[in-house]
């Protein structure tokens, strides 16, 4: 019986690392935040706030069109930050920490405006 070939070098059969949440400031208000690519097909790139969510506040908060994560923890596995669908959502109370996506308290500043110059060319 012949042995298998290994895989080829560029084929990644690790687990996904880009679901990994990593504690990051928000470039905007310097907020902390989870930052993560969420889904392994077409992947978001996800700021989610750090602070669990009851089921209260995440109705609220999906009220409000916000999008809602699963951060899950294992004490033996890195944690995973997952998108919460209306399939994860119907399967009831989730084991895990619910978490927001990120919404920056911080008002926007205003574009700058061009000095003053002569209309025409010439």
């Amino acid at each position: 019986m012949t042995a298998r070939k290994p895989p080829p070098a560029w084929l990644d059969t690790s687990a996904p690392q880009s679901d990994r949440p990593r504690a990051q400031q928000c470039p905007r208000c310097r907020a902390p935040v989870l930052r993560a690519l969420a889904g392994r097909t077409a992947a978001v790139d996800v700021r989610a706030d750090p602070y669990p969510l009851g089921l209260a506040a995440e109705l609220q908060v999906r009220l409000a069109g916000r999008f809602t994560y699963c951060l899950r923890l294992h004490p033996h596995l890195p944690p995973r930050l997952l998108i919460r669908d209306r399939w994860h959502i119907a399967g009831g109370t989730c084991t895990h920490l619910v978490v927001a996506d990120h919404r920056c308290t911080r008002t926007a500043a205003p574009a700058a405006t061009p000095p003053p110059g002569p209309d025409r060319l010439f």
